[in-house]
């Protein structure tokens, strides 16, 4: 029996990639904030509607995470309790303080606090929604983990206040994706100049490291593979779409809906909230034994995580503990077919019965 996977990552092949690549070797300059590198961040400049120097390339998302809380200056950093780890890892990582907190049921964001001196916010936008602009404005402080939503609708980030951090995730599983990277927007320049030093070891205009800081540089064959990622995105958002459409005429059928159908533009995700952890448990046991992979993304609230024992206190977090039992993700990836989805229909189809 053929295995459907839940994720089959597709990343621009040779040919896309070749004339980057003979640039590099050209100028046999393969680190070190190269052309490719800045030809990079340019253009994500221009995608999200700011200046170029609000925008720094890093080797992957978390570590952008983890340097947009150091240079922000934030004693104490609060996060959702459902999230990836790499969320409140960065905010370790970084040296700050952690607050978790509940989610909501209505979007799976952050329940946030207020604010306070000292303190910043990092919100998640889970599994590609819409980047905001106005959410959270009582805030002077926010890094804003927005690694999957690359291809959300919304990409004006001209408003972005100043203090105000995005990062995305270039992962091959991300749209975008080109293997591993991370691209952080910044609300004014100064942050961003921080962050750059910050990536490398802490150098300012010397090789000397003036501020703690890591070697979080992107290299040129990562730029080279984001820039053709960039060169066929109208091809790429199409076949996000088609996929789209498959998985809502499935959840049609089988009366499910997917957070992520909602979003506006592309999202890398089909995950599904069954309502129950008996539920969600029989359909990856039904699926599984159709040869259709699933994945719990995020399978334990990150306040129940053994690293964080000690370190944050877990409080009371209803939502997040029932999302974290009852979200399953299911196959989604860009040649998705149709006899993939069929198969998805069919394996649920007895747990779930025919919603039409």
């Amino acid at each position: 029996m053929t295995v459907v996977p839940v994720m089959r990552p597709r990343l621009p092949v040779f040919e896309d990639v070749a004339d980057y690549l003979r640039q590099m070797d050209a100028r046999r300059q393969y680190s070190n904030f190269g052309p490719l590198v800045y030809e990079l961040e340019r253009r994500y400049a221009e995608r999200f509607q700011v200046d170029a120097d609000q925008v720094v390339a890093c080797t992957n998302a978390t570590l952008g995470l983890q340097g947009a809380v150091a240079v922000s200056g934030a004693r104490t950093v609060h996060c959702p309790a459902w999230t990836f780890a790499a969320t409140p890892l960065a905010i370790v990582g970084a040296g700050a303080g952690l607050e978790f907190h509940d989610v909501a049921e209505a979007d799976w964001q952050i329940e946030a606090p207020v604010p306070a001196d000292g303190h910043a916010l990092m919100p998640v936008l889970p599994f590609g929604a819409e980047i905001p602009v106005d959410r959270w404005s009582d805030w002077d402080a926010l890094v804003l983990d927005a690694a999957a939503s690359g291809g959300a609708w919304r990409r004006d980030l001209s408003g972005l206040a100043p203090g105000w951090s995005v990062v995305l995730s270039l992962h091959a599983t991300k749209v975008l994706g080109a293997g591993e990277g991370g691209i952080v927007v910044f609300g004014d320049a100064a942050h961003a100049v921080r962050f750059r030093e910050y990536t490398v070891l802490g150098f300012a205009d010397r090789r000397e490291s003036d501020v703690v800081g890591t070697n979080g540089k992107m290299s040129e064959i990562a730029a080279a593979y984001a820039l053709a990622a960039l060169d066929r995105w109208a091809h790429e958002e199409q076949e996000w779409a088609q996929a789209r459409a498959l998985v809502r005429e499935a959840e049609a059928t089988l009366a499910v809906g997917s957070i992520c159908s909602d979003y506006p533009g592309a999202s890398p995700y089909w995950v599904v909230d069954f309502g129950s952890a008996e539920r969600t448990e029989a359909c990856r046991t039904a699926l599984s034994a159709a040869g259709i992979e699933t994945r719990r993304w995020w399978p334990l609230s990150c306040s129940r995580m053994g690293a964080f024992r000690g370190i944050a206190p877990a409080g009371t977090m209803p939502v997040s503990d029932r999302l974290a039992g009852s979200v399953l993700g299911l196959p989604f990836f860009r040649d998705l077919s149709v006899s993939d989805v069929h198969r998805v229909v069919r394996a649920l189809t007895p747990v779930l019965g025919d919603g039409r």
